[in-house]
């Protein structure tokens, strides 16, 4: 009897430690969704807030439409302190846009524009990548976010 009391308590242990760690996982990230909105990416019908930028994904690079009408590829410059809206889209197939440096990654889906807004708070220059694997050159869709 004794040797079954003491797995139950065992088990009533692990039990008790998996909603904990499930709990705290899913608190902390209802609370990063709550303060992080403007990083998520959201369908393009939202709207947009600051200046935005059209960014075109296509084998095998980045165009960034300013609305200037100055198109860029591979290179996306902003200021500093000034907020952004990315409008992001593909012209091929999907694409997905990863800037590490500031929390951004959205699904660039021919047809679905989706956008993210951004506020970069630091001058420097900063990588950008396709994450999604697009085709025989996928490894060449890295660029440069220069702030300034």
């Amino acid at each position: 009897m004794s040797q079954l009391k003491n797995k139950l308590l065992v088990e009533i242990i692990w039990i008790v430690a998996v909603i904990a760690i499930l709990s705290w996982a899913a608190v902390s990230n209802a609370s990063y969704l709550e303060t992080n909105q403007n990083a998520i990416s959201n369908p393009a019908n939202s709207d947009p807030v600051g200046i935005v930028i059209n960014v075109t994904g296509y084998q095998w690079a980045w165009a960034f439409e300013y609305p200037n009408g100055t198109i860029t590829t591979d290179k996306l410059v902003l200021e500093v302190n000034q907020t952004y809206t990315l409008v992001i889209t593909s012209k091929d197939v999907i694409h997905d846009l990863y800037i590490p440096q500031f929390g951004v990654q959205s699904y660039a889906v021919p047809g679905h524009p989706n956008q993210v807004t951004i506020e970069p708070k630091k001058t420097g220059t900063f990588i950008f990548e396709c994450v999604e694997y697009c085709g025989e050159y996928h490894y060449e869709m890295r660029g440069t976010v220069v702030v300034t």
